[in-house]
């Protein structure tokens, strides 16, 4: 490996780790609130990379109240992280969707 690779290799794994700190936080919040989030994507399947995104799925009733109190919630652990993310409010797909992004995940 070289020293871009081995650069490269250790941005992602400290972008990882940031990730997962903050995920971990999120998790933890959100369940204090009683709301149920599952960590899919790239992160669930341990392929977090250098330029991925931390993707979300929210289960549950989302009623603007609630919807707008799960956003400020992920957006103040992420914020300052530059980490990019995306929330998927279960109620705003099909349920085979739903199905897929939980199969996908780990």
């Amino acid at each position: 490996m070289n020293k871009i690779d081995t650069l490269i290799h250790r941005r992602a794994d400290d972008r990882r780790m940031t990730a997962q700190a903050c995920v971990s936080r999120i998790l933890r919040n959100a369940k204090a609130r009683g709301v149920d989030i599952s960590v899919v994507g790239s992160l669930a399947k341990n392929r977090f990379r250098v330029h991925s995104d931390v993707d979300l799925l929210v289960h549950g009733r989302t009623d603007p109240a609630r919807r707008a109190m799960v956003e400020r919630l992920v957006a103040d652990q992420l914020r300052g992280t530059n980490i990019p993310y995306d929330l998927i409010f279960a109620s705003d797909v099909s349920s085979e969707r739903v199905q897929e992004l939980l199969n996908d995940s780990v």
